[in-house]
């Protein structure tokens, strides 16, 4: 295993990306020297790496690619790779027959003691009630996969820490909440950010939902929410959902609709210097406020859904931000399910058996 530090003298450039609904931060690392450099044994690719921005470690992955080249001005280097999440991505469950596994399987037999045991060391799940419901997992499924529907059934998220440790539940549960607003001005001494853009895309948001339903005896469930939108008239959405058996499921599937068109609809987008704030580096799942007289439908609360840190000679260190407002996160539903029906083959007993000819 070998580190980097991102402010070293020789880099030239330098990426670390973090997105709560995209898995494996991808990174990069390029240097240029006019003298040769012999890299050690230890930097190559396919070695554990793990970045720090000062003392603190932002990152534990895995290089994918080394590119070194040259010519008479001087030597040139490029480092890429993705966190441990990568590895799960790339390689299959050791499951050759399909078979219903549950969550708790999938992380304490395949991943902490499996072929990958090196890298992970650590599970941390705020939920453990639904940790026995079961997924279908067939032949081929990338382990990533299966444990994010495994997750998805205990109604949970699933993510990586900086350190590598595999984090089960909501990103959101416990956010930090930035101290100090992040403002842009016309006419702002106090101005902490670059540049903003505002989205807004409400084709997805209606003022009437109404999902429907049935339960175990056939009996019609119907789940309803108005909503107060931008629109001045009715806007209807009707969605049928065979899952939801009782009126609780149908609520909390229609909630979740509810907030996921939001968080889609309303998003911004900023950058700051630095990658740092409250003497922390940024991160996904923070929740922060912005203030601005340029953009006036942006000035609200934010989440952090996703975080580049960017290096380079000419602008330094900057961070790219990802916001969705806060609140429209909904986690998973909870699904049970239903376990594969298999049918016995039972031999008819032969009507003379037992019979003296």
């Amino acid at each position: 295993m070998w580190c980097f530090l991102s402010d070293c003298c020789l880099c030239h450039s330098a990426s670390i990306d973090s997105a709560i609904d995209t898995p494996a931060e991808s990174w990069s690392f390029a240097l240029f020297s006019e003298e040769d450099l012999t890299l050690p044994d230890s930097v190559k690719a396919g070695a554990k790496v793990q970045a720090f921005y000062g003392d603190e470690l932002i990152l534990t992955s895995v290089a994918d690619a080394v590119n070194e080249a040259c010519d008479r001005s001087g030597y040139g280097l490029k480092i890429s790779g993705r966190d441990l999440v990568g590895q799960l991505i790339d390689c299959s469950v050791p499951i050759f027959n399909g078979r219903q596994v549950n969550l708790d399987v999938l992380l304490s037999k395949y991943v902490l003691d499996g072929e990958l045991k090196s890298l992970f060391s650590n599970v941390k799940i705020q939920n453990d009630a639904w940790l026995k419901n079961k997924i279908s997992v067939e032949p081929g499924e990338s382990l990533w996969d299966a444990i994010a529907k495994a997750a998805m059934v205990t109604g949970q998220h699933v993510w990586l820490d900086p350190d590598g440790t595999i984090q089960v539940g909501d990103p959101f549960a416990s956010p930090y909440q930035v101290q100090e607003s992040l403002k842009l001005y016309r006419e702002g001494s106090e101005n902490n950010v670059l540049d903003a853009s505002y989205d807004e895309d409400i084709s997805n948001v209606y003022s009437d939902i109404r999902l429907l339903s049935q339960d175990s005896k056939a009996q019609h469930i119907i789940s309803s929410v108005k909503v107060d939108t931008q629109f001045s008239y009715n806007r209807l959405k009707l969605i049928t959902l065979a899952d939801a058996e009782t009126k609780a499921e149908a609520d909390a599937a229609l909630d979740k609709v509810k907030k996921d068109n939001n968080l889609q609809a309303y998003a911004l987008n900023i950058n700051v210097k630095g990658w740092d704030v409250d003497q922390k580096t940024w991160a996904t799942g923070m929740y922060l406020n912005f203030e601005t007289d340029r953009l006036n439908r942006a000035t609200a609360k934010w989440a952090v859904y996703g975080r580049t840190l960017t290096l380079s000679r000419s602008n330094g260190k900057k961070t790219a931000l990802k916001l969705h407002r806060q609140g429209d996160w909904a986690q998973p539903l909870k699904h049970k399910e239903k376990p594969k029906s298999t049918t016995k083959k039972t031999k008819k007993k032969s009507s003379n058996q037992g019979q003296k000819p």
